[in-house]
């Protein structure tokens, strides 16, 4: 079982917000300062006015000077906001009346178009008829610049089938790729839809397809951390599809150097230093994944942070670091059912605190898994206590079939040799070996027992807790 097991951010299944238009203060942020030929100047839609004595009064001015686009940019806003504030249609519909009229007296106007593209586009994520027609006339016409500020007009018609498809449960990928590839051909030089192109082909397990997109992003984009992010964790998913990532070492040094070049681009992001500590240890790297875990508790010392470094501290041997950090953490305010505590402690052979922990741990939790039920046998028969009463009130649940298989070994309900034919990769090695020595352990079968503990050691699944356990019970048998 894998130790700190955090969810990674970038690994997210939700939708990416790419209707990102048309709200009040972002409309005025958007139209603000953006125009070297008007003044956006938004004073006049202050709130503590009427709307409808505003817009009268902004009427009158420019039937009084029909040729002035400063004050018809001034009413366009006025109807804008008026139509954000009380939904009216026919506000909406006058405010971009107007500023189709800015734009015949001020051609080109890139804060007209800009407001009136997201106008549009918000349109066609809404669905509304024609609308994809009129938001791609106007995005052709934005400069190169500001094209790269706004979203595709295909994005928008890819979020409203999106949502669609999700409410009738009616799936077609077919028509949610081809959407984004339009928007990819409308928008190259935009991250937005190879990213979300190859995170649904991800999902799919369409690995060299995502890859594919994400490359052809890398080919046209130098400077999107989003991008790079994005390869690095389509080449973690590659190596864990076949349910063991260090099978596949080589995917995980791509991933490194992804993650890599996103450093740069964002040395501050706390979730890149966490993903390479992660798999440089993986990589047998130590050193390197301590100094990332070091930046990330500098760039972010929060207690789930801190306690992470220290869990790394502790699968390299080095406990008195690991209990130092993980008082940090507890001041921190980190909680006592954190597995940190109890993991850390069962690594150094500190059974009384790890029974004292764990206990927290399993109060804490609804449903527990096979590696529940492993980890409170070991630590009750270390710690002589007895977790069992506890045990019946959980509910056990499997995440695949090689965990139902732990179970039915680890409560003979299968045999050795029955649990051996159910090994196909090195995680669930280091697990078999790890369980087999355990066996052996306690049935007083040492040279049996360093043999198994020996083999997992030699599996090299670093994050794996089998292994510190494996080199726990192995150092005690050698001091005997």
């Amino acid at each position: 079982m894998y130790l700190h097991q955090r969810v990674a951010q970038n690994f997210s299944k939700h939708v990416p917000r790419l209707a990102l238009t048309a709200g009040l203060s972002l409309m005025l942020a958007m139209t603000s300062g953006c125009s070297q030929q008007l003044r956006t100047d938004t004073s006049a839609t202050q709130f503590d006015a009427s709307a409808a004595t505003e817009i009268a009064e902004l009427e009158a001015q420019s039937q009084q000077d029909p040729n002035n686009a400063e004050l018809l940019y001034k009413l366009s806003l006025a109807y804008i906001v008026d139509a954000e504030k009380t939904k009216s249609t026919a506000s909406r519909d006058a405010g971009i009346k107007n500023l189709h009229k800015v734009l015949k007296q001020v051609p080109g106007n890139t804060a007209t178009l800009k407001l009136l593209y997201n106008l549009y586009y918000e349109d066609v994520a809404a669905g509304k008829d024609k609308a994809f027609t009129k938001a791609a006339d106007i995005f052709n016409q934005l400069p190169a610049k500001t094209r790269s500020q706004v979203n595709a007009p295909s994005l928008g018609v890819f979020l409203n089938r999106y949502l669609a498809q999700q409410k009738s449960g009616e799936k077609n990928l077919p028509e949610l790729y081809q959407l984004l590839l339009n928007a990819i051909n409308e928008q190259p030089d935009s991250d937005k839809a190879y990213i979300q192109l190859a995170k649904m082909y991800r999902e799919e397990n369409y690995f060299p397809l995502a890859l594919a997109t994400l490359k052809l992003g890398e080919e046209q984009i130098t400077s999107s951390k989003g991008l790079y992010e994005a390869i690095a964790n389509t080449y973690e998913a590659r190596a864990q599809a076949n349910g063991c990532s260090y099978e596949k070492s080589s995917y995980l040094s791509d991933a490194i150097h992804y993650y890599q070049q996103a450093v740069p681009l964002a040395p501050k992001d706390a979730s890149i230093h966490f993903a390479l500590s992660r798999l440089y240890l993986d990589q047998n790297l130590f050193q390197l994944a301590l100094h990332e875990s070091s930046i990330l508790i500098e760039l972010d010392p929060s207690a789930e942070n801190i306690a992470f470094n220290a869990q790394n501290y502790s699968v390299i041997g080095n406990e008195q670091k690991a209990h130092t950090l993980l008082e940090q953490a507890k001041e921190k305010g980190l909680p006592g059912s954190d597995s940190a505590y109890h993991e850390i402690y069962m690594n150094s052979g500190d059974w009384m605190k790890a029974a004292v922990s764990f206990t927290e741990y399993l109060q804490a939790k609804k449903n527990i898994s096979v590696y529940d039920i492993i980890k409170a046998d070991i630590i009750s028969q270390q710690a002589d206590m007895d977790f069992l009463a506890s045990i019946p009130e959980k509910e056990l649940t499997f995440n695949s079939d090689w965990e139902m298989a732990v179970y039915a070994y680890w409560t003979d309900k299968m045999t050795r040799a029955q649990f051996e034919q159910q090994v196909k990769n090195r995680c669930e090695r280091t697990e078999y070996f790890f369980y087999s020595g355990y066996r052996d352990y306690r049935a007083g079968k040492i040279p049996a027992a360093k043999a198994n503990f020996s083999a997992a050691l030699e599996q090299n699944t670093y994050r794996f807790i089998e292994r510190p356990l494996a080199r726990h019970f192995l150092h005690g048998l050698d001091s005997q």
